[in-house]
């Protein structure tokens, strides 16, 4: 028998993990709402054309892929697990308008200081906040030049318009409304968004890597009853991983009603109601895995995937 090889891929993330979550930002983004048959939790992975291009699809999972070749073998088997963040950082935008660029900066440092000093009484410190400095550009307004036969309209400068960012890290989540209700207070009513920390992000895939062999074992111990003998002339495996956060999460969706005409007059007239769009978590669906960890969840979480490919070229019988 020729010599074992095994061929390992890592995909290391960094230790410290963030994502956003809902925030203005999410509203000004074309790709809120997914679609599950586009999005793949994996990129493809080329394993030396024996794969045969096998992709993973929301309503159809095969934890099995039938190559070219009858004496090769795949197996594969997927892993998730939710996680809950360990801190938040929430970022607020703020700007400031005035004819004078000092007055421009008093007045936004006015609202800054009387922000921070109120998060003090819901147990933030000044430490756990930066001030993140975003532009200073001039105001203008249009003035217009008449002529005889026309009007010219010329832009003259106005004033100046200052914008910071306020970044803001907590661990309760439960500190969210707090925030916003003393933003407001202060004038500052735009959260640009809420970024997802998980600290410690090895020992997760260390966790779903340890299932996901537990997994396989299980699977080829299983296809011994069928009679296959797993002696393989060659035998390689592949890893990815995949890190999905409430940011990558988040759906539109629009209420829907089916009025009903006939209640109506024929002189009558209908006023249709205004159904705003508003945004879901949406979290990554369990049809693509073999085992999910943590399965219930109620606020939005980070979604660690692992998936473990492993390929046997059997000897000819």
């Amino acid at each position: 028998m020729k010599t074992l090889v095994s061929s390992f891929i890592f995909f290391l993330a960094p230790l410290l993990l963030f994502s956003q979550a809902a925030g203005n930002y999410i509203i000004n983004q074309s790709n809120a709402s997914v679609n599950y048959k586009e999005k793949k939790v994996f990129d493809n992975v080329n394993y030396d054309g024996d794969f045969g291009g096998q992709s993973q699809s929301y309503y159809s999972y095969k934890n099995y892929a039938q190559p070219e070749k009858d004496t090769v073998i795949v197996l594969e088997t997927n892993v998730l697990m939710n996680v809950k963040a360990d801190a938040y950082i929430a970022i607020f935008g703020i700007s400031q308008v005035s004819e004078k660029i000092e007055n421009c900066h008093e007045m936004i440092n006015n609202r800054i200081s009387g922000f921070l000093n109120s998060l003090q009484t819901i147990g933030i410190n000044t430490e756990e906040t930066y001030i993140d400095f975003i532009s200073q550009v001039p105001v203008f307004e249009m003035e217009v030049e008449k002529k005889l036969f026309s009007k010219t309209y010329n832009e003259i400068p106005k004033g100046f318009e200052v914008k910071k960012n306020i970044h803001i890290k907590y661990k309760d989540a439960k500190l969210a409304e707090k925030l916003l209700v003393e933003a407001a207070k202060n004038e500052i009513y735009d959260i640009v968004k809420v970024d997802y920390i998980v600290n410690n992000n090895e020992v997760v895939y260390d966790s779903l890597r340890s299932c996901a062999i537990k997994l396989m074992n299980k699977k080829v111990k299983e296809y011994k009853k069928l009679g296959l003998k797993f002696e393989p002339t060659y035998n390689s495996v592949v890893e990815n991983i995949s890190t999905t956060f409430p940011l990558e999460r988040y759906s539109r969706y629009a209420a829907f009603t089916d009025p009903s005409m006939n209640v109506f007059s024929k002189s009558g007239k209908y006023g249709n109601s205004n159904r705003g769009i508003s945004l879901f978590y949406n979290k990554l669906p369990y049809n693509e895995f073999d085992l999910v960890i943590n399965p219930v969840v109620v606020d939005p979480v980070v979604q660690f995937a692992f998936k473990l490919k492993q390929k046997f070229v059997l000897k000819k019988q």
